[in-house]
């Protein structure tokens, strides 16, 4: 079991919002005017331009619109407000052709974003988000400007807030980098006075702020729209549209906004606030198909500050709690202060698990997964322990679960007990070697990669250097394709050249390898990674190996292990900048993982001795 995807729902604003908003759009382009940025037409002949769209006469209708064509971006804002609530069908209906018809590219793109803007035009919602996500991560900022004119210009309110929330969802109090972006925010959001235009204005005044009074208005600037937003629910008879009336709280979007405020208020102290603002994201922790994004809000809220959360769930915390809930409580108690608070951390973790010996093993696992992702170490090592002690777990159950143990074990730090679990599992007494072969069939696996994993981890434990060069050596054997295997190697015989130059040729033979399983698997990502990370650390084509990287991205947006590849790449290519910023999202994603903000340590080391 995982923690699901949350689905982004379509919804409109109210008619008495939507004749705000026009009236706003029309004030804002006449400010402009005024002030000598565009001569464009008076409000009243923006009102008058807007309404001839549904005049009778053809004529006038044609005219309105070439009028309004021609001033492009300038009257996006009235005419989204008209497509989105004017109740004359045909105004909206024109009004949406024109905004449609405004180009999202401005000429001064990067061919990168260029090139993806021209994808965005002909894609569906889903194919959309793909390409806001790519504007989001192209290196040096190149589509922030893009992303915002998006966050502008889309047709739609829901693809707008979902170009906004990969904005605000990027930040978090103390990044470095979020600052840095926003001039090209504001140049992409222009003078658009969407809410969630208005959202990532208010953050980045909050962000870019040098005094307490600044900041002050940024925050305010939010409240302003979570306050709007949340004004625009209607009641209704059906959950349908109940949902689809409800963009604060129902919508990925809106939510992520909700998130965002409650954050940056508990960073500015204010915690009160912050909890009242966080309060609906938990209205429905009582429906079971949410209770796991419930869980998901709650950790996400305790990692940026506000563990108090964990009060606007208190009544789902029984005996018969959800574990994902119940661990996520146990997080948040865990940090605040106090021996009643460490208590009842305790308290929850052992509901949490004795709450998983009700359900199969595999949500066990899921379980011990998304521990170790969340920073609860020791909990999910004994999630992982009491898989494998059981004996009554089926030997494909119990090499999955080693071999991501294993795994956890490597990323902490504890290579001796990540060999050890390994071990236990390949060797196991009485075990019969068949009935191993098969489950790791069953999983895809190799029996000879485990061993060989096996053997590099110990390497990596080993007292001395004769011992780890012989590991590494018996790890070549049992499987000449591991990865790691060969580029540990390949760095130990820097001194060594003849050794150096038949390993080269063995990396090149695994590296077309992994390119055959490319070409045969187009769609799995982490065939690309590993050829990334294959000639990131050792040589070869990086450029091809920068390439797979960045695809590897595109199908596991923001997965922690490919950013980390990712900034491997750059740092073999020499921009330790990139590097560095690319380790961060890395660190961002996965901020317990001891080897990726060792990765990230090293970089910075790299770039700070730089002359």
């Amino acid at each position: 079991m995982v923690l699901r995807v949350w689905v982004v729902t379509a919804s409109r604003l109210r008619t008495a919002f939507g004749r705000a908003l026009i009236a706003s759009a029309i004030a804002l382009i006449a400010e402009a005017a005024a002030a000598g940025v565009a001569p464009e037409p008076s409000p009243e002949e923006w009102t008058g331009l807007i309404d001839q769209l549904g005049d009778p006469d053809y004529a006038v209708r044609e005219t309105a619109g070439q009028k309004l064509s021609a001033a492009g971006a300038a009257a996006a804002d009235a005419l989204l407000a008209a497509a989105e609530e004017s109740p004359d069908l045909e105004v909206a209906l024109r009004a949406g052709w024109l905004v449609a018809s405004i180009p999202l590219a401005t000429g001064h793109e990067s061919p990168e974003a260029a090139g993806l803007l021209d994808a965005y035009a002909v894609g569906d919602l889903a194919d959309r988000v793909g390409v806001m996500r790519q504007l989001l991560r192209l290196d040096d900022d190149q589509g922030i400007e893009s992303l915002a004119r998006i966050v502008r210009l889309e047709r739609t309110a829901t693809g707008s807030r979902m170009a906004a929330a990969l904005l605000v969802q990027d930040w978090q109090p103390g990044d470095p980098y979020w600052p840095v972006m926003v001039p090209n925010m504001l140049a992409g959001l222009g003078n658009s006075r969407r809410p969630a235009a208005g959202f990532l204005r208010g953050l980045a005044a909050y962000a870019t702020a040098t005094t307490p009074a600044e900041a002050a208005a940024g925050v305010e600037a939010c409240q302003a729209v979570i306050e709007l937003l949340g004004a625009d629910r209607v009641s209704s008879g059906t959950a349908e549209a109940a949902d689809a009336e409800s963009p604060l709280n129902t919508d990925l979007a809106g939510r992520a906004f909700r998130r965002c405020l409650a954050a940056l208020l508990a960073h500015e102290g204010r915690r009160a606030e912050a909890l009242a603002t966080a309060s609906p994201l938990f209205a429905d922790a009582d429906r079971p198909a949410a209770v796991e994004r419930i869980a998901a809000e709650l950790q996400w809220l305790t990692a940026r500050g506000l563990p108090e959360a964990v009060d606007l769930v208190t009544a789902d915390l029984g005996d018969d709690a959800n574990p994902f809930l119940a661990y996520a409580a146990a997080l948040a108690w865990r940090q605040r202060p106090g021996a009643e608070a460490a208590a009842k951390a305790v308290s929850l973790s052992d509901v949490a698990h004795r709450r998983l010996d009700e359900v199969d093993l595999g949500e066990r696992l899921g379980a011990a997964v998304v521990l170790a992702r969340w920073g609860g170490i020791e909990w999910a090592e004994r999630e992982y322990q009491t898989v494998l002690a059981a004996t009554d777990t089926r030997p494909a159950d119990r090499a999955l679960t080693a071999i991501s143990y294993a795994e956890f074990l490597h990323d902490q730090e504890r290579d001796a007990a990540a060999a050890e679990a390994l071990h236990a599992v390949l060797d196991a007494d009485g075990q019969k070697a068949e009935d191993l072969e098969q489950g790791l069939m069953q999983l895809g696996r190799d029996p000879r990669e485990i061993r060989s994993r096996m053997l590099f981890f110990a390497a990596c434990a080993a007292a001395d250097d004769a011992a780890r060069d012989r590991l590494l050596e018996e790890s070549l054997r049992a499987f000449p394709d591991d990865i790691d295997t060969l580029i540990a190697l390949y760095q130990r015989a820097k001194d060594a050249p003849d050794r150096r130059t038949e390993l080269v040729s063995r990396i090149a033979r695994t590296a077309a390898t992994i390119e055959q399983e490319i070409r045969s698997i187009p769609a799995d990502p982490s065939s690309r990674n590993e050829y990334a990370w294959l000639i990131a650390n050792t040589e070869g084509d990086l450029a091809r190996a920068t390439r797979y990287s960045r695809d590897s991205l595109v199908d596991s947006f923001d997965t922690a292990s490919y950013l980390d590849t990712l900034a491997h790449c750059h740092a073999a290519a020499g921009q330790l900048e990139r590097a560095i910023r690319t380790q961060w999202l890395a660190v961002k994603q996965e901020p317990h993982s001891r080897l990726i903000r060792r990765n990230f340590a090293r970089f910075r080391g790299l770039g700070e001795s730089r002359p």
